[in-house]
């Protein structure tokens, strides 16, 4: 009997450590608790974002009278009129051209009417042996080139000079892409593994052969049969430009240039191809760079048809309260515009491409406007700005950052929001998460501030997926904030990914989640807030040569 009692007594005190320990571990540690929020409390005026409001600004700007919202199309003009209402009916002022809310864009599009390129007897045909971009191209007919002067990376600076006492006038110069990396693997201009500014920008390399008075540039790419393929695709970015109107004329400051295989470029050097090897291997080895020069015949036809049409942005401005940081701005954009349609029976009513963002936006704009009637108004100015041209390669966003209606060197952040009413694929059955793409590319506060305000108020899921360098996407090149962040100003970017709709007829109203398309406004609104509201500005702190293009 007291055995049983004895075993029964062990088994009972095993149970209940086991119960012990289950307890224990059923308990997740505590979350540690957020400090006080320092800036006003955002929720009496995120929480007037809702989905009731922002269905009919939604079904609007997607349904058919919009005509698709085609930029430079009757549709693209009822879309900006519609918006300008918008921002009126909240009593915005108008900030834009001729006190108006609109920011007239002019757009060129500039292609190719006739294309030729011959080297001796040999002839090179375009996206196989070279590529080029038409709306960096002066209008030429016919071009013959005799003597060509290989510069090595034609590049001159301060620390570096490929052209020395090189006489390139009335010539072609050939160099590559990039800048010179040493056999150490640092720049020779910068001394650091950080590119200087001549590898973000080939126009520039362009510029200087300009300004020495040569005639053409042919650019040696080393990764040509990658690039070409994608030139089809950035020709229909780049074919459209913003010109400061309709009346330009063509670039004064570019020659004629041409993107060529390292192939093309030896059979422009013909003979003196292997001078120019050893030349590039000395500079990489730190001995002294010495120009080539090469004799040849050369022909181009660069004849170009050109088109143009304007488009508008729209403009709410929303003053700061304090005297001093009132001359800061806070921007929140979308782009408003779609791709119209492809005949008169079909319509890409773009309904989560964007006009998702574009009521966002608008939401956003009228919570700060409640919030300053109630004596609580962003001590920066708020800009929030819809943009047209987007869909023709960003181009609304990049006029204004060409011909800035506020400095840019007042502009401490760009909340970009293009596309936010869907749930794609990877989180079916979960619609409370956002992606965000390049809050940390520029400033890791700003990072920080969407984060802490996500927790805090909002807690939706933050995917940062196509936020990777490598994403092959690229995303972040792929939306208007990218134009502020070449700028240097700190951008984040929201955006629920793509869907089978994407860029199609059936991206309509009834797919939309407003729901989940007022959380993820809500949140914009909140990172906005922070930064329209809080006494210091961003941080800087990422190298900039980091996240440039080739």
């Amino acid at each position: 009997m007291k055995l049983k009692l004895l075993v029964l007594f062990l088994l009972s005190a095993a149970a209940l450590s086991a119960q012990a320990d289950t307890s224990v571990l059923a308990v997740k540690p505590a979350k540690k608790a957020l400090k006080k929020y320092r800036q006003p409390d955002p929720q009496p005026y995120f929480s007037t974002i809702t989905a009731e409001d922002l269905k009919p600004l939604v079904e609007t700007l997607a349904g058919p009278a919009m005509q698709g919202r085609e930029t430079g199309e009757e549709g693209q003009r009822k879309a900006a009129d519609y918006i300008a209402a918008q921002f009126k009916a909240l009593g915005l002022p108008p900030t834009g051209d001729r006190n108006s809310y609109f920011q007239q864009i002019h757009l060129q599009n500039e292609s190719w009417k006739d294309l030729a390129f011959k080297v001796g007897e040999q002839e090179f045909k375009n996206r196989a042996d070279f590529y080029l971009y038409p709306a960096f191209n002066p209008d030429n007919p016919k071009l013959e080139i005799k003597e060509v002067v290989f510069v090595g990376y034609g590049i001159e600076d301060p620390k570096y000079n490929d052209y020395g006492d090189a006489d390139v006038k009335g010539k072609a110069v050939l160099f590559y892409d990039g800048e010179p990396m040493g056999n150490d693997g640092k720049s020779l201009i910068t001394g650091t593994n950080f590119r200087s500014s001549w590898s973000l920008d080939w126009k520039r390399k362009v510029q200087l052969a300009r300004k020495k008075g040569a005639t053409v540039a042919f650019i040696v790419d080393t990764e040509f049969t990658e690039n070409q393929k994608a030139n089809r695709k950035l020709s229909s970015t780049w074919g459209w430009k913003p010109v400061s109107s309709l009346n330009d004329k063509q670039s004064a400051d570019l020659i004629n240039n041409l993107f060529v295989s390292p192939a093309v470029a030896a059979a422009i050097l013909g003979k003196k191809a292997g001078k120019t090897e050893d030349a590039l291997a000395d500079l990489k080895s730190g001995k002294e760079f010495k120009p080539v020069k090469v004799k040849t015949k050369i022909e181009l036809r660069l004849g170009k048809e050109i088109k143009r049409l304007q488009g508008s942005n729209v403009i709410g401005f929303i003053e700061g309260t304090d005297p001093t940081l009132k001359n800061e701005y806070v921007f929140v954009t979308a782009h408003y515009d779609h791709l119209g349609m492809s005949d008169s029976t079909v319509i890409y009513h773009g309904a989560d491409d964007n006009a998702s963002g574009t009521a966002g936006v608008i939401e956003i704009a009228r919570a700060f406007v409640e919030a300053k009637k109630k004596g609580a108004g962003p001590r920066r100015s708020v800009v929030c700005m819809l943009v047209s041209g987007e869909e023709k390669g960003l181009l609304g966003s990049r006029y204004y950052v060409e011909y800035p209606v506020y400095p840019l060197a007042n502009t401490v952040v760009d909340v970009n929001i293009d596309m936010i009413g869907r749930i794609d694929e990877a989180h079916k059955g979960n619609p409370d998460y956002v992606y965000v793409i390049g809050a940390d590319r520029i400033s890791t506060t700003l990072h920080a501030i969407n984060e802490e305000v996500n927790e805090r108020f909002v807690k939706l899921q933050l995917d940062y997926k196509y936020n990777a360098p490598d994403d092959p996407n690229h995303y972040y090149e792929r939306s208007d904030h990218y134009n502020f962040a070449e700028r240097g100003i700190p951008v984040i970017f929201y955006f629920n990914g793509t869907h089978a709709d994407y860029h199609r007829p059936t991206d309509t109203v009834d797919k939309i989640d407003f729901n989940a398309l007022a959380k993820r406004a809500q949140l914009a609104f909140c990172t906005a807030w922070d930064m329209a509201t809080r006494e210091g500005g961003l941080n800087k702190d990422v190298p900039q040569e980091k996240n440039k293009k080739d």
